[in-house]
């Protein structure tokens, strides 16, 4: 195979393969083979292809991939200023690298020396010299005035055959041939050609790019071509504005201070219950248990102190929780284990469930061993099950329906309140269901919360009202949190804002307590910021199943997204101050 006049090794080319774009790349010399694997190629391989039309192919090394392949030379085309500007199109990272390293290898190219007795000798290169001195030499220039650009039928024309498209279109059949005769004359057909249309344009006093006024020189031909390099880092650089083209783009780190100096608070560990002695809250309010078995699924954080009331203020209490280790230390004070849901059904007459969310509770209730099992084994109408986890009201219906297709009684009663209202007993409680079994938990809400609020028998309304006023304090706490990184970026003490609040009809314990725990750095759980973010999510939910718009929630919402991809998912939600700092 004889290798084309024009593609010699070591020129930097584009070669293109299949099911890819052309890929910068470089002609190498072909690996050599060993000497029986080559013996065997020679005996058989070849003869086989000599018989063959084989077209010319060369040897290339891809840049970015380190790959290496055969390619036709009709898949082949030279480095080039064009081939730049239509790779950067591309967004591929080693198709960029590629880009970059052929640049680079450009740069570093010597310029081969042209002597001037090979032009001499080329009878079709001469042709063409006479036609470029001929052609401009029967340039006359005209003057123009400044005020008549727009009207002047000159200078449309000169700025006609400044466009690329068009000059590519008018190139005689003759360049062609002469193209493929000589490689040196894809230097004279591109610069020299140029450089005149460069002195057309250059009788019209418009202002031009510097880069564009230093290449009107007279210079000729022969002189301009000595000149020329491979180097077309340069010639990218000093690209007139008039022909367009996009760079290849660097893409750099962000110099974002606010990620240098970003700060993480450790969450302090969950502080322990005292067993050791009752409630003085549960002796103050002189609560008469109620007769009948209480059962508890969830020992969570609210669930523990919920238990721990319940157990103060003297009722029968059995627990159960998917962690076994959390149930130790309430059989030491008094409650009893249960091994299953299921056992829980069998031993109580009212289960309280108080879990992470939606999936959790169902999980409990069809899952194997779960409610819907235990109650399968009981009486109708004897057993009662009470829903206090914050889920959306499908849910809570779905739960409803199985329960008293079963044979059970069913009540919803999200709690609303923090760790610290838990621990007070002093949590809301918003009813909705069986008023019957509503009315058998009365000494147990009257032991955990402050107000137990029955809103109707419709399952739902109970779930429904008890995401709209999570909405509310979440929204709130998100607005404190970003009025207190305002402050912080204004240099202005945090502190004088709540004092303000003080004074005004805004005065509010609970922008109070989160405002100073922001100001304090003190994050420790009192109310969990996933599931603010949950309820925040479930109540978004509940709006788009009514089509009803909801831009304050969901622009919260983001917020609290935020805190957590920065860590802070199990912190308190006064951490959704960092979800608007950062």
């Amino acid at each position: 195979m004889v290798p084309k006049k024009d593609l010699e090794m070591g020129d930097l080319v584009w070669a293109k393969m299949k099911s890819f774009p052309f890929w910068p790349a470089k002609i190498v010399n072909p690996p050599t083979l060993k000497k029986e694997t080559a013996t065997a190629y020679t005996t058989k391989g070849l003869q086989k292809k000599s018989s063959m039309n084989r077209k010319a192919q060369h040897y290339v090394f891809f840049f970015g991939s380190k790959n290496h392949a055969w390619i036709l030379d009709e898949n082949i085309v030279p480095h080039s200023d064009e081939m730049l500007n239509k790779a950067t199109k591309k967004k591929s990272v080693s198709y960029l690298k590629a880009i970059e390293e052929i640049v680079e290898a450009s740069s570093s190219i010597v310029p081969k020396p042209v002597e001037e007795a090979s032009f001499e000798d080329d009878e079709s290169f001469k042709e063409l010299f006479k036609e470029i001195v001929e052609a401009s030499s029967s340039i006359v220039p005209k003057p123009v005035e400044e005020a008549s650009f727009e009207d002047d039928e000159s200078f449309k024309e000169s700025t006609a055959d400044m466009n690329p498209e068009k000059a590519t279109k008018t190139t005689s059949v003759k360049d062609e041939e002469l193209l493929k005769k000589s490689p040196t004359a894809c230097f004279v057909k591109r610069k020299p050609r140029q450089k005149i249309r460069g002195e057309k344009t250059k009788k019209s006093p418009t202002k031009r790019n510097s880069t564009e006024g230093d290449s009107d020189k007279d210079l000729s031909p022969v002189r301009k071509l000595s000149k020329m390099s491979d180097n077309y880092s340069a010639l990218i650089s000093n690209t007139p504005p008039n022909i367009s083209y996009s760079r290849v783009a660097v893409i750099r780190p962000l110099d974002d201070r606010s990620m240098v100096t970003r700060e993480y608070f450790e969450l302090p560990p969950e502080p322990s219950l005292d067993f050791s002695r009752a409630s003085t809250i549960m002796r103050a309010k002189n609560i008469e248990p109620t007769s009948k078995k209480i059962g508890f699924i969830g020992l969570g954080m609210m669930g523990q102190r919920i238990v721990k009331n319940l157990l103060d203020s003297g009722h029968d209490v059995s627990v159960w929780n998917r962690t076994p280790s959390k149930c130790y230390k309430f059989t030491e004070v008094g409650a009893h284990r249960c091994y299953t849901p299921y056992d829980i059904v069998l031993r109580c007459d009212i289960i309280f469930c108080c879990v992470s969310g939606p999936e959790a509770s169902k999980s409990l209730v069809f899952e194997n061993w779960g409610i819907l099992q235990g109650l399968e084994k009981c009486e109708p109408g004897t057993k009662g099950y009470v829903e206090m986890t914050s889920i959306d009201p499908i849910t809570s219906q779905e739960i409803a329906e199985a329960i008293t297709y079963k044979g059970g009684k069913y009540l919803e009663a999200p709690i609303s309140g923090s760790r610290s209202l838990a621990e007070e007993a002093s949590l809301l409680i918003l009813g909705a269901g069986d008023r019957e079994l509503f009315n058998h938990c009365e000494s147990c809400f009257f032991a955990i919360s402050r107000n137990a609020y029955y809103l109707s028998c419709d399952v739902g309304s109970g779930s429904k009202m008890n995401l709209v006023r999570s909405m509310v304090t979440g929204a709130t706490f998100a607005t404190v949190a970003e009025a207190m990184a305002l402050l912080e970026r204004c240099n202005i003490p945090k502190h004088n804002f709540l004092e303000l609040l003080d004074l005004d009809n805004m005065d509010c314990p609970l922008i109070a307590e989160k405002g100073q725990a922001i100001i304090a750095s003190n994050y420790s759980t009192d109310t969990s910021l996933k599931y603010q973010q949950k309820d925040l999510a479930l109540a978004l939910a509940l709006g788009d199943g009514y089509e009803h718009p909801m831009m304050l929630t969901s622009a919260a919402n983001e917020l609290y997204k935020h805190a957590k991809q920065l860590r802070y998912t199990d912190h308190d939600v006064a951490a959704v101050f960092f979800g608007a700092k950062y």
